[in-house]
C-alpha cells in the first residue's frame, strides 16, 4: 500500500474544522476522498494532477477512516511555508474582540457591522479605544461599539 491513490469529489470550499486542540482551522476544502492514517499531509490533486491542497483532517462519526475529509488550500500553504522559511514562524493578526452573531445583533436593531461584546484590556482593540458591551450596576445593557468597516472595507456581518 505504499503507492495508493484515492479519488473523490470536492463538496465544499471555505469550510471550518476544529483541530484536536479545539482551535478553528478556517477556509478549508471539503472532500469525500478518503483520508486515512498515513496520507494526512499528502497532496489533494485535481483531475489534471495539479496540487490544490494538503489533506489535513477527517470528520468521522464512527472513528473509522471514512467520513468527510478536509484539506488546506494551496494558496494558504504557500503563504505559511513562505513565512516559516523567512521568519521561522507564522504571525497571525488578531483584532482582539469577541462579537455577537448577526442574527442576535439584528434582534438588538443592529443591521450592519458587528457588535463588540468584549475587547480585553490587554488586546489591540482596547488599545485602539474599542469598547465592549457591558451592564450597568442596575442591570441595564450598554451596547458596545459596532464595527462597520476595517481599512475602508465594509463589514456587513461576522
Amino acid at each position: 500500500l505504499d503507492h495508493t491513490l484515492t479519488q473523490g469529489v470536492i463538496s465544499g470550499l471555505g469550510r471550518e474544522v476544529r483541530s484536536p486542540t479545539g482551535r478553528p482551522i478556517t477556509n478549508v476544502i471539503q472532500t469525500d476522498a478518503a483520508i486515512n492514517p498515513g496520507n494526512s499531509g499528502g497532496p489533494l490533486l485535481d483531475s489534471s494532477g495539479r496540487l490544490i491542497g494538503m489533506n489535513t483532517a477527517i470528520y468521522s462519526p464512527s472513528g473509522a477512516s471514512s467520513g468527510v475529509g478536509f484539506a488546506i488550500p494551496v494558496d494558504t500553504l504557500a503563504a505559511v511555508v513562505s513565512a516559516l522559511i523567512e521568519f521561522g514562524r507564522v504571525a497571525r493578526p488578531v483584532l482582539g474582540v469577541t462579537f455577537l452573531g448577526a442574527q442576535q445583533a439584528r434582534a438588538l436593531g443592529i443591521e450592519k457591522g458587528v457588535l463588540v461584546l468584549s475587547a480585553p484590556a490587554d488586546g489591540p482593540a482596547a488599545s485602539a479605544g474599542v469598547r465592549g458591551t457591558s451592564r450597568s450596576s442596575d442591570g441595564a445593557l450598554t451596547l458596545g461599539d459596532v464595527i462597520v468597516d476595517v481599512d475602508g472595507k465594509t463589514i456587513s456581518t461576522e
